[in-house]
């Protein structure tokens, strides 16, 4: 890679929410990158205080996009607003490695078409470096690695308030852009070892997390990258979201009792105006294994902390920013080859080899979950 690691190298940060400031500041309190953060909401980006800010971006956003790639050995996208495709594109044609923490499985789509491009420019795509698609899909591949062609392999995430607020048992904790398409789109799986594609908010079960009671509901989003690389290596791959109990039958009730599913925007707003901002959160991952008639568990919960000056910094977004931020580290190091990184190709075995990926290692706390007798 003509890329290796130097003094400070300047990396792109497009966003000015929660996730981006906090990648941001991971960056540069790590001291060996420069982070640049930009945005198209002028208000937001002159809100941040404490960090490098470029002018917002105006004009067409092309040309906004081209001009701020420029001298930047990266550019992480952490706006939901922006469209994924054109920024890689943009990126590609400043000569920069892309990073970014979207959901969309389209976009992820659209962007491995422009891997032969990345080749011939020596630089890397890496779509879907977030929490799920990204830490979670790598630890499953890992799981995958492991697992016989007749097992059964199910993902549970929750990112969750400490404690449940409300009838819903959720609050504003990272944005609702993903969450409405996790809920409305459809889920990839595995099933007797063929890419199927699942309805969201079905195959409800309830597990166990350290004595708590959590539902979980197929979501799309998160493992369509891995479905399609891995048809016949198991028998079933599906993910679920965990939930506290009741946010499914309230979820169904304003998507199909009242019709917001015809009306997305309608869904996004009432829960953006309704429910609370919060920090204090929690992740929950479990990976259930099933292989000849057994049964195994791997399983993290990982908490909201402090930063220096006592403000509550919440878990996803560290689980977030430690992923993508460990695996830019390992782009810019040379330690893995130009092209397309899809999520869950970089197991954790390479990227521990990232002081960044201890943001979340070194914090999870272990639990024993059981499936719920039914």
């Amino acid at each position: 890679m003509k890329h290796a690691r130097q003094t400070s190298l300047p990396v792109l940060v497009l966003g000015a929410g929660r996730m981006a400031q906090r990648i941001a500041r991971v960056l540069q309190d790590d001291g060996r990158l420069a982070a640049n953060m930009a945005s198209r909401d002028a208000e937001a980006l002159n809100g941040l205080h404490g960090f490098n800010r470029l002018a917002p971006l105006t004009g067409t956003l092309q040309e906004a996009l081209s001009a701020s790639c420029r001298g930047h050995s990266a550019v992480i996208l952490a706006d939901p607003t922006l469209p994924a495709p054109d920024v890689a594109r943009a990126a590609l044609e400043a000569g920069t490695h892309y990073l970014d923490i979207t959901e969309s499985a389209t976009s992820g789509a659209a962007i491995a078409r422009m891997a032969q491009d990345a080749v011939r420019a020596d630089l890397c795509l890496a779509p879907g470096c977030g929490l799920a698609p990204g830490y979670v899909t790598s630890l499953a591949a890992e799981a995958l690695d492991r697992a016989a062609p007749a097992d059964q392999i199910t993902v549970f995430v929750g990112v969750l308030p400490t404690e449940p607020l409300n009838r819903l048992g959720y609050a504003n904790i990272w944005g609702f852009e993903g969450l409405v398409s996790e809920y409305t789109g459809p889920c990839s799986a595995l099933r007797n070892g063929v890419p199927v594609k699942l309805a969201p908010l079905t195959e409800c079960e309830d597990i166990y997390l350290n004595g708590d009671r959590f539902e979980a509901f197929t979501t799309a989003g998160s493992l369509d990258a891995l479905v399609r690389t891995s048809e016949g290596r198991v028998a079933e791959l599906v993910f679920k979201t965990l939930r506290y109990p009741g946010h499914l039958d309230y979820i169904r009730f304003m998507l199909d009792d009242l019709g917001l599913s015809r009306r997305i925007y309608q869904f996004r707003t009432l829960l953006t105006t309704a429910l609370p901002r919060i920090e204090e959160d929690m992740v929950l991952i479990a990976i259930r294994h099933r292989s000849l008639g057994q049964e195994r568990w791997d399983t993290r919960i990982l908490t909201a902390g402090r930063d220096p000056d006592g403000r509550i910094v919440s878990a996803v977004s560290t689980a977030t920013a430690a992923h993508v931020c460990a695996t830019l580290d390992l782009i810019l190091s040379g330690r893995t080859e130009p092209g397309l990184i899809s999520p869950g190709q970089l197991r954790p075995s390479i990227l521990r080899q990232s002081p960044f990926l201890g943001l979340v290692t070194s914090g999870a706390a272990s639990a024993h979950p059981q499936a719920a007798l039914q």
